[in-house]
């Protein structure tokens, strides 16, 4: 029985760290800006294919830059001109609509929800007498 509690609260703890950070940017970063990459760089020569990119953007005229953090949902070209989205009260805090952030949060609000399921059933196994 132990180890379905461990399993929930590990599930539901990774959940919400994982997902609360890119939720706050989503809600709070309203604005948007034209921005495009600087530098880029991937993981070749790992398992996972992931990428992570360094991007500037302007806000009345300021120069700011950030960087997209390791994503495997999200494919970038100097190129190319993305749309950032930044908050309007802290400029600095933004993120590149393409970089996988939505899809980030949903897989961390599936780890979540598997973390709720796994509580409903502790407490139906503890009901049940296991």
């Amino acid at each position: 029985m132990i180890a379905v509690w461990i399993i929930a609260v590990s599930f539901t703890l990774v959940g919400v760290l994982y997902s609360a950070p890119k939720y706050y940017k989503i809600f709070t970063c309203r604005s948007t800006a034209a921005g495009r990459i600087v530098a880029s760089r991937s993981s070749l020569g790992t398992e996972t294919k992931g990428a992570r990119a360094k991007y500037e953007y302007y806000v009345d005229g300021i120069r700011y830059e950030a960087d997209t953090g390791w994503t495997t949902f999200g494919i970038f070209s100097r190129a190319a001109e993305y749309k950032v989205k930044y908050n309007p009260n802290k400029p600095q805090v933004s993120f590149l609509s393409m970089s996988g952030i939505y899809l980030n949060a949903i897989l961390g609000t599936v780890f979540w929800l598997a973390g709720i399921g796994a509580f409903l059933i502790g407490i139906f196994l503890s009901a049940a007498g296991f």
